[in-house]
């Protein structure tokens, strides 16, 4: 029986870009502990040799007096996701659990995003308490049609065997899924279609050609995605950029191109209320040309809220929930779209909206161009969102996750979706990892659905 293994790597002996050794704040254990991570590029690179493969939880100890940092955690060169690091004012244990590590030396790398850090030392050691999580496949909804029962018991059995793929379309001609198919010769899982073009405030005189050569083609998205989900086994999900109802300037659903106060929105009766409930009922009557095609819809809605930058989230979290409850609250009971499986989106636990108004949990995260890493931490933060255990998808992604990787790591992701920008920019995928990927037995595409059903 092996020995358990622990190994405490100061930082002052690991590898970095540019550091300053420091003793101003107390509690550290080494001779002195690191500022570093201070400038664009900078890093820390801690090489140790695992004895055996398996997985392992890693502990650092770090300091910041009066600030908050995020930076980039990296295992052997590849992508695992951001830690955040909260005010501390003197030394204290950040731990991230449920890594794979390999036998043989391995290269565990923070990368600085922004802020800086002090650190004194890591600790990695054997993760006792490591099992797969199994979440729960069930609907918010009670009323659920049965095809979305369906679809959740096909998430269900499919769950650890292989990631579905997905692509982002904001054209209704499809072009990206075009793409993939003379590339690879197979066509995603998962569909990504846009409901901005469907708002009720558009056209404004600032409007740009780019804005307008947006929502041009946006336009007809509804009847493509029916007509994939009628002819084909597609998987089909719905996000909507979503124009503010008024006092708008070009793509007006960028926070700095509106003046739309959505407190004001959320009280019954102002003239703010009244336009955002008509935007919400001319969309819903759009799901619900679906509902009436018996077409299951994972809808992610008010996507991204705790970045600021959509109006939907630029008044905070408590008014960004009470909008999504009511959306909720609107479209199941009084729009009766029981079509609809609810897949949250936000890297932020305090913007969470409860488990009774969400099926899924979503996170959207660019990792650095060309690396393929699972994003494993991303993984482990966001199932901590949730009381109950929910299933998990990356609802935006730039380069696409290594399914290889994925299956060695135990990250399962239910599915990925490419962004329609980067899908055919060789810097983020090249034409050869798509062939790969793509290809790959972990990977799950349109042509194999039938198998799992």
């Amino acid at each position: 029986m092996m020995k358990e293994f622990k190994n405490i790597i100061y930082a002052t002996d690991a590898n970095f870009s540019k550091g300053e050794m420091n003793n101003l704040i107390k509690g550290y254990r080494g001779n002195s502990y690191l500022k570093t991570l201070v400038s664009e590029g900078d890093f820390i690179d801690f090489q140790v040799h695992i004895p055996q493969s398996g997985f392992y939880k890693i502990q650092i100890s770090y300091a910041l007096p009066g600030e908050q940092s995020l930076h980039r955690l990296s295992i052997n060169d590849k992508c695992y996701g951001s830690l955040k690091f909260d005010a501390a004012e003197s030394f204290t244990i950040e731990e991230i659990s449920s890594l794979k590590l390999e036998e043989g030396m391995n290269s565990i790398k923070l990368s600085k995003q922004y802020g800086y850090i002090n650190l004194d030392y890591i600790v990695i050691q054997e993760d006792k308490n490591y099992c797969v999580s199994r979440p729960e496949f069930t609907l918010s909804n009670q009323n659920s049609t049965v095809e979305c029962k369906s679809l959740m018991s096909f998430f269900s059995k499919i769950y650890g065997k292989g990631i579905l793929s997905g692509q982002h379309c904001n054209k209704a001609s499809g072009s990206d899924l075009e793409y993939i198919k003379r590339v690879t010769g197979r066509l995603p899982a998962i569909l990504g279609f846009d409901l901005l073009s469907y708002s009720s405030a558009t056209e404004t005189e600032s409007s740009d050609f780019q804005c307008i050569d947006e929502i041009i083609n946006n336009r007809g998205s509804v009847e493509t995605a029916i007509n994939w989900a009628r002819n084909t086994d597609a998987i089909i999900t719905l996000c909507w950029h979503w124009f503010s109802p008024m006092n708008g300037r070009d793509k007006s659903f960028y926070t700095k191109n509106t003046d739309f106060d959505l407190n004001r929105a959320l009280i019954s009766g102002t003239d703010e209320n009244i336009i955002m409930i008509k935007d919400l009922d001319l969309i819903a009557e759009q799901l619900k040309r679906f509902r009436d095609n018996n077409i299951p819809i994972l809808w992610r809605p008010l996507h991204e809220a705790c970045g600021g930058w959509f109006w939907w989230g630029a008044h905070g979290k408590d008014a960004y929930i009470k909008l999504y409850r009511l959306m909720y609250d609107r479209y199941v009971h009084l729009h009766e779209l029981n079509n609809l499986i609810w897949v949250w989106n936000s890297p932020d636990k305090d913007w969470y909206p409860g488990d009774d108004v969400v099926d899924i949990n979503s996170i959207d995260y660019y990792a650095p161009l060309g690396d393929h890493g699972p994003l494993t931490v991303e993984f482990i933060n966001t199932a901590r969102m949730a009381s109950a255990s929910k299933p998990l998808a990356l609802g935006e992604n730039g380069p696409i996750p290594n399914p290889g990787i994925l299956k060695t790591t135990e990250t399962n992701w239910l599915w990925f979706m490419t962004w329609n920008n980067v899908i055919n920019e060789v810097q983020w995928n090249t034409k050869e990892e798509h062939i790969d990927f793509f290809n790959h037995p972990y990977m799950i595409n349109l042509e194999d659905i039938k198998k799992y059903k």
